[in-house]
């Protein structure tokens, strides 16, 4: 799947409700915003919107290394998460910026 990569975060801490530990990697891609229409919700969208997608584990470091925002295209598989079969980003490849990188210094 090709896309637009805004960005990566890796969330890990302590449910306040819970108390139970989470481990959270999410890409963040832009995608066109798009109209809706439907009996009781109806949405006009223009440009771009945010969606998170999760990240397994195994590909953190090729999110950590590229250069935001960029296109890619995203390696997608699925993995059990609380009994269900769920769609994560398992890599990318073909990582173009968009920016120049900044120099570090």
């Amino acid at each position: 799947m090709n896309a637009l990569l805004a960005g990566f975060t890796h969330s890990k801490g302590i449910a306040k409700e819970s108390q139970r530990p989470f481990d959270i990697l999410s890409a963040i891609v832009l995608n066109p915003a798009g109209n809706v229409a439907k009996d009781n919700f109806s949405k006009q969208g223009f440009g771009y919107e945010a969606v998170e997608i999760p990240v397994s584990e195994s590909a953190k470091s090729a999110f950590v290394s590229l250069t935001y925002p960029c296109r890619v295209k995203l390696v997608i598989d699925h993995e059990m998460f609380a009994g269900k079969l769920k769609a994560v980003i398992s890599g990318v490849q073909q990582p173009t910026p968009l920016v120049e990188q900044q120099a570090k210094g």
